[in-house]
């Protein structure tokens, strides 16, 4: 190995082993980009005129909204930034190397070029390095190829300079594990100069795009801004014409109301309120959220594209099957490395032990003829005991030990941000080759492991697994009969090869192996591969001695049974690919594994529909080699595949690309390197928080701290939930302030004085309309959200139906507002401040009623939630008292306000004005809903129109089948309960 002295220097030259990541967002990057959006930008330059015009209170106040939007936001973020850090320091790696001729235990990240080190079952592997010696050597890449199976390690050299990363046989790359084996390396590359690192630093130089909730803003503020001028322009030519005033300073202070009036002030508050309300429910989900606007971005999403190991599936490998010719069929029930789980027969039945003797030594072949074992505890525990487990099984299982933190445990360091009450905590770890230990938990399932086998079998001779036989053997010796058994375990067609008798009714008088038995196993092995199961075979020999050679020792076996194991679904995901294709969301995926592993996984958890014929399937299934080599003239005119298998980054980040130049809004999710760069790009980038490599993690939007597919589609409920209750507390923002915009612009159009002065406008827009705004922005999800048929995947935020909901309640609202000051000041004959006054109540009043309508914008406002909205009550009961605040206290009504209170006359009619208002608005509902039906109608036939996937059946086909599955949705889609 290398001097202290030598790797000192190299240190020196090459930097610590370790990725520039710079340690994610720093904080004056989060309050920069909260305090100058466009919308804080319109409101400086409203606070400006008012400094202009000596109004200093109007100034004040947007000031004061300014600061506040822009500490809520920086607060929230800020606060998912320090949760991220905690996963960033959860530990930091040791590795063992060769230094000054002995080996030393140092930290990863002080490993240089030309280190040697070395390397077990269970080491996570410190930096790329060449092999330089092995013995049965074989690490799990999944991380960085997305392959599940083992790459077995080799001496020999490479000489093609483009072969793929998952094909350099003698490369060990920093972040994967050793599943099996051991072995030496010299360190190649480290930090950044890493297959993994140089992921990092791509990452690090792409830009991410801004979200949709951004871009609406941006282009709210410049029509907002832009009506501002011109109504800024109408008021002062139209004053200047009629003679009402002077433009400097009256005609200037008027035109401030106009823009105070028209620029909803308090907008930028309640959105980050409501996304910060997201968050923390969001959080409760188990989901970390980094990016506020993520929230709202998810209620968008049209298309998912996931890898498949360890999101849709456990990312274990799991023994699900297991066949015993002329017997049957046995399903294996449990979930990853849990050691329990019942055995059924095709019928469903739990088996018992005493009655199925075959299959019961099936199991314990396949538990005893292994070098793997399952411990309980942390991934130092599991390396620690491995000794033991090559003792021959002599030794004793290991005790529970605590365990190490897990990521679930940082993030609880925050209050802001617990995504962890009920998130699976790690338990159980394998030793070992993951099929192996599978075989090995398979054992445990039914009270066999080698440790508590050793009272009767004992090991006595081992024949390692071979890749040019593809079997392994084991003898043991039977401690009740003395006898010598030899176990053994491969590739169905390989064992068999060793078999020449097959055990059907009794252990002990096994069968001739005829064709008729070959044919039988041999249907059996392709019924369990085209379920996507790696399929071994067991057999056994009784022998007189051990001792022999492996060819004269490993024949004339008996067959016994097959083993299906795979990397089976998570829990619930079948389930939750369903409520994203009700919602009208495809999902793809995008996987290292073989086509026919993907394709079968696909099928099983849904992704391809079961209506789908076979040329569709041939379409929407393809290798990364076939989907790489499609021009981009091809690439645009062939309907995308649901599944690419054999899935390079490159390939996910053009499949990513490709959907979005099509115009939609894509989430990819991930947790290996490789899927790093495709997460970056994408409009909401996904990470899993257990299982994620700190470079996928740092390209996130949002962090899965339990790794559930699940968690994902209920991120998609609340951000459309998110998406809904912006766009209706929007409707009641705008409907205010162009009300009020338009009172003060057609009054001094048509010669009258101002209906409203600018203190009476911030008022209502900040103190009166901003609580049930905030309130409407936390209205609980309904099952419609996810529903296809009621509500258009690609939905836009400002429709047609939107954009007239609020000109004609704004229009309703203006119209009655005028009515107020005209009869005040020419039918009651009153003093232009009472006037002001009457219109500000009415105004008031109007629009706190208007907070109704908008908690259903669909329906009759009685409906919907309306009883139960006590939060909402409560706000309008505030604004309409804070109106009594404002009129009766005399230092305010006179001197900031500088109106009178209403008379009784007054209040008359600001009573009959919100009655006229409720009235119309709720017939406009009424009057709307057919048009709305035939356009919801209109929608559904267009995309089904387009849609190769089977998403978008006709609606007779699934019509029932969406109100069976809505039905339960009813009970438990959830936002805040304090709506």
């Amino acid at each position: 190995g290398l001097t202290s002295d030598a790797a000192a220097q190299l240190l020196s030259s090459h930097g610590k082993n370790a990725f520039d990541t710079k340690g994610g967002v720093k904080w004056y990057t989060i309050f920069a980009y909260h305090a100058f959006n466009f919308m804080n930008l319109v409101l400086l330059v409203a606070m400006a005129l008012s400094f202009v015009v000596l109004a200093y209170i109007d100034a004040g106040v947007v000031i004061f909204v300014i600061i506040i939007n822009t500490l809520i936001g920086f607060r929230q973020e800020y606060k998912s930034e320090k949760t991220m850090e905690a996963l960033r320091n959860m530990s930091t790696p040791t590795c063992r190397v060769l230094r000054d001729g002995e080996t030393k235990e140092i930290e990863s990240t002080e490993l240089v070029p030309g280190d040697i080190i070395l390397v077990k079952e269970g080491d996570s592997i410190p930096a790329d390095a060449r092999v330089v010696r092995v013995n049965g050597l074989e690490t799990d890449e999944a991380i960085l190829t997305g392959e599940t199976v083992p790459v077995k390690k080799k001496l020999d050299a490479i000489t093609e300079p483009d072969t793929p990363l998952g094909d350099r046989k003698n490369i060990v790359y920093m972040g994967t594990n050793v599943s099996k084996g051991k072995g030496r390396a010299v360190v190649v590359a480290t930090g950044n100069d890493t297959e993994m690192g140089k992921i990092a630093s791509t990452l690090n130089k792409a830009k991410k795009t801004r979200t949709p909730l951004q871009k609406r803003l941006d282009r709210l503020g410049v029509l907002l801004s832009g009506l501002a001028v011109l109504f800024i322009a109408i008021v002062l030519l139209t004053g200047w014409a009629w003679g009402t005033w002077a433009v400097y300073p009256e005609g200037l202070r008027v035109a401030v109301s106009v823009a105070v009036a028209i620029i909803p002030q308090s907008v930028v508050v309640v959105v980050t309120l409501t996304l910060t309300v997201g968050v923390r429910t969001m959080a409760e989900r188990h989901a970390l959220v980094r990016k506020l606007n993520a929230v709202e971005t998810l209620g968008n999403i049209t298309n998912i594209c996931t890898d498949k190991t360890g999101t849709l599936t456990q990312g274990k490998m799991v023994a699900t099957s297991v066949a015993i010719p002329f017997k049957g069929v046995y399903r294996v029930e449990g979930e990853g490395l849990e050691p329990h789980g019942a055995i059924k027969d095709s019928e469903g039945n739990e088996i018992e032990k005493e009655s199925h003797e075959i299959l019961i030594r099936a199991i314990t072949i396949a538990a005893l003829c292994n070098t793997s074992q399952l411990v309980e505890g942390s991934e130092e525990e599991a390396s620690s005991s491995q000794e033991k487990a090559k003792e021959e099984g002599k030794g004793k299982k290991k005790e529970k030990s605590s365990r190490s933190p897990a990521p679930k445990e940082a993030a609880q360091t925050h209050d802001a941000q617990q995504p962890n009450e009920g998130a699976p905590a790690p338990g159980w770890r394998g030793v070992g080759s993951p099929t192996e230990v599978a075989l090995v938990v398979l054992g445990h399932k039914i009270g066999v492991s080698r440790a508590d086998s050793r009272d009767e079998w004992n090991m006595e001779r081992e024949f390692p697994f071979d890749s040019t036989v593809k079997r392994m053997s084991m003898v043991y010796k039977n401690s009740q009969d003395q006898s010598y058994v030899l176990f053994m375990k491969g590739a169905p067609e390989r064992v068999l090869e060793a078999c020449t008798h097959i055990v059907t009714d009794d252990l002990s008088h096994p069968e001739p192996l005829s064709e008729e038995h070959r044919t039988t196993i041999s249907d059996l092995n392709k019924q369990m591969a085209g379920e996507g199961l790696r399929v071994l075979a067991l057999a056994e020999r009784t022998l007189d001695s051990p001792e022999g050679e492996r060819e004269d020792v490993a024949r004339d076996c008996a067959f016994i049974g097959l083993i299906g194991v795979r990397d089976p679904p998570r829990p619930g995901v079948p389930e939750a690919i369903q409520v994203c294709h009700r919602a009208g969301i495809a999902v793809h995926m995008v996987t290292g594994d073989h086509p026919f592993t993907a394709k079968a996984i696909a099928s099983q958890i849904g992704i391809l529909r079961p209506e789908l014929d076979e040329a569709a399937l041939d379409r929407l299934v393809m290798t990364a080699s076939q989907f790489d080599k499609l021009t981009e003239e091809e690439l645009h005119n062939i309907t995308l595949p649901l599944v690419i298998a054999r899935c390079s980054p490159d390939s996910k980040v053009r499949m990513v690309t490709e959907l979005s130049r099509r115009g939609r809004k894509v989430a990819m999710l991930g947790d290996g390197v490789n899927d790093a760069p495709a997460i970056k790009l994408a409009d909401v980038g996904v990470a899993m928080g257990l299982s994620g490599s700190d470079v996928t993690k740092e390209a996130a939007d949002i962090v899965l701290m339990d790794d559930n597919f699940n968690t994902v589609v209920k991120a998609i409920e609340e951000g459309r939930r998110v998406f809904q209750n912006i766009r209706r507390f929007l409707i009641f923002l705008l409907t205010g302030n162009i009300s009020q915009a338009l009172i003060i612009v057609l009054s001094i159009a048509f010669s009258l004085r101002t209906p409203l002065t600018p203190e009476e406008v911030l008022w209502v827009n900040l103190i009166v309309s901003a609580p049930p705004a905030f309130i409407l922005g936390t209205v609980p999800g309904r099952a419609w959200y996810m529903d296809k048929h009621r509500r258009p995947v690609d939905e836009a935020f400002f429709t047609p139906t939107t954009i007239l909901d609020i000109l004609f309640y704004g229009i309703l609202l203006t119209g009655l507002g005028i009515v107020n000051f005209v009869i005040a000041q020419y039918g009651f004959n009153q003093s232009l401040p009472r006037s002001q006054a009457a219109c500000f109540a009415a105004t008031t009043c109007m629009l706190m009623f208007h907070s109704y309508t908008c908690l259903n914008l669909n329906g009759l406002f009685f409906k919907g939630g309306f009883l139960r909205a006590k939060w909402l009550h409560a706000c309008v009961i505030f604004g309409i008292g804070s109106l009594f605040f404002t009129f009766y206290t005399p230092p305010f009504e006179v001197h900031v306000f500088e109106h009178r209170r209403p008379d009784w006359r007054n209040w008359l009619v600001v009573i009959a004005s919100v009655f006229v208002s409720m009235l119309f608005s709720e017939l406009y509902k009424i009057v709307k809903k057919p048009f709305r039906a035939r356009a919801r109608r209109r929608d559904y036939e267009e995309q089904a129109a387009q849609d190769e996937y089977m998403i978008f059946p006709p609606r007779e086909v699934e019509a029932a089948r969406v109100a069976k599955e809505m039905k339960p949705m009813r009970t438990d889609l959830a936002g805040p309960a304090n709506a």
